[in-house]
């Protein structure tokens, strides 16, 4: 596969785990499009919304070496030994994540598509051997909302995606939902 398709795949499986996600919670999700952007065009129990995917990595260095491994048209580039060590992981990390999610907040093509179709829903892959998605979705909700809270509201709802157990945690103001 080439990373193109790796990507699609990824994304497809994202979706597919959401839409399970979405079923557990008693509610019925329908992909209508992928019109690129968003990642989808969903129904989610009869109401139209959008799906945004994107992955917080550890650091640029474990995204290269992920991204590249299992890409056929690109040669693999494993993480370099003076990256593999950090002080504080967590706490970069979290830095990081934030960072990510304001990209999308930012983005013009997804101003466009929030301009088209109203707030959709970003879901972040939490790809980090230090951090678990679910100890995220609840330690770092007040300083994700508090980072979101100048921007208009692009997406009604964050969560975060963990690529390892396919666990999906919404990001609320009450905590989280699993």
């Amino acid at each position: 596969m080439n990373r193109r398709e790796i990507k699609e795949a990824h994304e497809q499986a994202v979706i597919n785990g959401f839409k399970q996600y979405c079923e557990d919670k008693g509610s019925i999700l329908e992909l209508i499009d992928k019109p690129e952007p968003p990642d989808a065009l969903v129904l989610i129990d009869g109401k139209k919304t959008w799906i945004e995917i994107t992955d917080a990595f550890f650091n640029q260095e474990f995204a290269e070496s992920i991204t590249s491994y299992a890409a056929d048209d690109k040669k693999h580039k494993p993480v370099p030994k003076e990256k593999r060590f950090t002080i504080e992981p967590s706490q970069s990390f979290n830095a990081i994540l934030i960072e990510c999610i304001l990209k999308k907040y930012i983005k013009n093509s997804i101003g466009k598509v929030f301009e088209k179709n109203g707030s959709g829903i970003l879901i972040v892959g939490i790809n980090t051997p230090f951090s678990e998605a679910e100890d995220l979705a609840s330690s770092e909700k007040e300083s994700i909302l508090k980072a979101i809270k100048p921007y208009e509201q692009r997406f009604h709802a964050i969560y975060f995606y963990d690529p390892y157990t396919q666990g999906i945690w919404k990001v609320t103001e009450k905590g989280i939902e699993t």
